[in-house]
């Protein structure tokens, strides 16, 4: 057995990598992504454009790195119980730090004007943990938990509607007695009515 041959160059330094995503998520709070430019991350970090083009090409997949990096996508919660993987869905959206939350109002902010910023925000931030609902709701028709004739999509995008307007337009955290409220007063109610 032969070995892959290595890359040509040095291998990538993991510190540098996190400080150029913080200093990314430092400039996206402080100036906007409009004003992000790839010159001010890199001397944030007393480095060069170089460095950041080594890992990223361009400031877009940059700033989507550096988002990513404070909104983890978790794995579909399966607890056997549907409230409890709800929850766990609905946990998902939790903002734990102001930061995150200021991340995020800036990204919202700017996206509604740039439409490839959008796009990608949404396929990397959006799409993955907006799945959740989706994922557990489909589960559990299939194990006979939800009645026939529901619409799961249209339920699945309850939850994440409501974290995306409390965030974009209201500023406010998705928080623990939201998720509660959504899950009890307004998912179950509706799978067990329809």
């Amino acid at each position: 057995m032969t070995a892959s041959p290595r890359p040509a160059g040095r291998p990538l330094d993991t510190g540098v990598r996190a400080a150029l995503l913080r200093a990314t998520q430092d400039l996206l709070i402080e100036e906007g992504y409009e004003r992000l430019t790839c010159d001010a991350v890199a001397r944030r970090c007393g480095s060069s454009k170089a460095t950041i083009y080594r890992r990223w090409p361009g400031k877009l997949a940059l700033v989507i790195a550096a988002a990513q990096e404070l909104f983890p996508v978790p794995e579909i919660p399966d607890t056997g119980d549907l409230r409890e993987d709800l929850l766990a869905c609905g946990r998902a959206y939790l903002q734990e730090d102001g930061r995150s939350q200021q991340v995020l109002t800036s990204l919202h902010t700017a996206a509604r004007h740039d439409l490839e910023l959008r796009s990608a925000a949404r396929a990397a931030l959006g799409s993955p943990v907006d799945r959740l609902f989706s994922d557990v709701l489909t589960r559990a028709a299939a194990r006979g938990l939800v009645p026939a004739g529901v619409d799961l999509g249209i339920l699945a995008e309850v939850f994440p509607g409501i974290a995306f307007h409390r965030a974009a337009a209201l500023g406010l955290p998705v928080d623990d007695p939201l998720i509660l409220r959504v899950v009890d007063q307004v998912l179950l109610p509706a799978l067990r009515h329809a």
